[in-house]
């Protein structure tokens, strides 16, 4: 099992990525239409928080063309990506982390305008900022107890692996009740 100094240092270097991590505004995507190899740089840019698969960077270019087969997110113009296709794959790659392509179909369906998706991808940069920093606080709290006692690290894994499952399913469940087909109506209702 981990020590607690090599937790302490990790989680210490785990803070700072997260302090410094900032997913991109949506006016920072590129205004003209990208290729493939360009989309590929520029996500594993912006996703740098995102863990690497056994080497492999967080996005490659068949990950986009199987989001595109199973229709995920919508089909280049011309073999080139444009700033709806940067936001649609922005918040897949963050969601696939926890949700099925299922669930993340119903959070940005491709029936969406751009001014739809630049709403849902702002809306999720917010969101995304905001429980970044209620984690960091959450993360300082749920790790006293490990170095200011004698608990165990496992139970500090315990604690994490718990907060992640009811999360996930908390998402579900919401996901479940969204009977609708896109969630921009909500823009409008408001």
């Amino acid at each position: 099992m981990v020590d607690k100094e090599t937790l302490r240092q990790k989680l210490l270097q785990w803070e700072d990525l997260l302090a410094e991590f900032a997913l991109p505004a949506w006016e920072t995507f590129p205004a003209l239409p990208l290729y493939m190899d360009q989309v590929v740089y520029l996500l594993n840019q912006y996703l740098t928080l995102l863990p690497e698969q056994a080497g492999e960077k967080q996005v490659t270019p068949a990950m986009i063309n199987n989001y595109v087969k199973l229709k995920i997110i919508p089909p280049p113009v011309k073999k080139r990506y444009d700033r709806t296709h940067l936001a649609y794959l922005v918040i897949v790659c963050v969601c696939k982390q926890t949700l099925t392509t299922g669930d993340i179909k119903k959070l940005i369906p491709l029936s969406l305008t751009e001014e739809d998706v630049q709403f849902i991808y702002e809306d999720f940069v917010a969101a995304f900022r905001e429980i970044q920093a209620y984690f960091r606080q959450e993360v300082r709290k749920a790790v006293q107890p490990v170095f200011s006692a004698d608990e165990p690290v496992t139970h500090l894994l315990f604690r994490t692996a718990a907060a992640a499952n009811l999360t996930t399913l908390l998402t579900e469940e919401i996901l479940r009740l969204d009977e609708r087909k896109t969630l921009p109506e909500e823009k409008r209702e408001q």
